[in-house]
């Protein structure tokens, strides 16, 4: 194990199923030292995903527990680490770097985090992350656009995950205030991403960077990231979805994934396909400019689909004042199935990786 107290956390944090690949340049630890500070550093790589009380974690690590909740209150306040009440007592557990720490970093960060964030990404493409299978995200076409005669599962619409939630919340995006901090305002104006929790109620009621809102609100901000031209993006999961992110092509990470570092699991597309009705289309070149990655051409006065490209959101079919855009579904060999569950993910991305995280768990 590493001595320095930020080699020995990046470690750590790359033994979670979701990576955090070392870069040559140590990019990756300029970036933990920005969030942490050593002592935060070397506490964090000693915590656990599950989650531990106080005197747990003190009586595994052999540490005394006076100061100690104090210490991982504040971890927590800045966005380091996940804090929550159980039937048991306050419990503390580590998170990984995407999606969890950085996300949290939304109330801290500034210029300085913003480029650190932009050069980690330049030198680590996140390899572990967005280099092997499953994806972390899968996107979610607008379920307006699909023919009604077609097969869509729960987990392939955002309605459906939101009408099913027991909380709903929405916070900035992270990706927009990135972009937005080195001089790169979002195309889209802002956006913002929903939260959501399947289990309990009003669990946003004391979250520093979520604003609770309603069912009702939450499905209205939806529709407005639609018209906005902006793609739905959740957890590639059957269920546990705690998110939906609105995004573009200019700022939201996985995008520019796929886009700017070519990683070819920076998300999953979804299993529908964009299809163009010839006899309706009149060239007008309206979608254009609203396919987030560059999916349509118009050559003849009649758009065509570069299906390789497409990835089955939705967004260019709403915009079609013909009505000549809409969803079809993909072949069946081309179709994805994610993983039931966040763990059964977690499973699935550590063999990929060939990893064993079972000392953190």
């Amino acid at each position: 194990m590493p001595t320095d107290p930020y080699e020995q956390l990046a470690a750590t944090l790359d033994k979670i199923p979701n990576s955090f690949t070392a870069t040559e340049d140590g990019s990756h630890l300029r970036l933990l030292e920005w969030i942490f500070t050593p002592e935060e550093a070397i506490l964090a790589s000693n915590m656990k995903l599950r989650g531990e009380t106080i005197d747990e974690l003190a009586d595994r690590l052999g540490i005394y527990t006076d100061g100690l909740e104090d210490r991982l209150e504040e971890m927590a306040e800045k966005g380091q680490i996940r804090a929550w009440n159980s039937s048991t007592g306050k419990r503390f557990a580590l998170i990984p770097v995407i999606v969890g720490i950085h996300d949290e970093q939304l109330h801290r960060m500034d210029s300085e985090y913003a480029q650190l964030v932009e050069d980690y990404l330049d030198s680590s493409r996140f390899q572990g992350l967005w280099g092997t299978e499953p994806a972390l995200f899968k996107v979610i076409p607008i379920h307006r656009t699909i023919s009604t005669e077609l097969e869509i599962y729960p987990y392939e619409m955002a309605e459906q995950m939101i009408e099913s939630s027991m909380s709903w919340g929405v916070r900035e995006c992270i990706c927009k205030k990135h972009q937005g901090l080195l001089g790169n305002p979002c195309k889209h104006g802002v956006s913002k991403c929903i939260q959501l929790h399947p289990r309990k109620k009003n669990v946003f009621e004391d979250d520093n960077l979520t604003k609770p809102v309603t069912k009702d609100e939450a499905l209205a901000i939806l529709r407005q990231a639609e018209e906005s031209g902006l793609v739905h993006c959740s957890m590639n999961t059957q269920k546990d979805h705690l998110y939906i992110c609105n995004c573009c092509s200019c700022c939201c990470l996985p995008l520019r994934g796929l886009s700017k570092w070519e990683q070819p699991y920076a998300f999953v597309r979804s299993n529908f396909l964009a299809a163009v009705k010839s006899d309706l289309c009149t060239g007008c070149e309206s979608c254009l400019d609203r396919c987030p990655v560059k999916a349509l051409i118009i050559p003849d006065d009649v758009c065509q689909v570069i299906t390789d490209r497409c990835i089955g959101c939705g967004v260019c079919s709403i915009s079609c004042p013909e009505n000549a855009l809409h969803l079809v579904s993909r072949d069946q060999e081309e179709r994805d199935t994610p993983p039931e569950s966040l763990v059964d993910w977690g499973i699935l991305k550590a063999f990929s990786r060939g990893i064993d995280p079972s000392d953190l768990t």
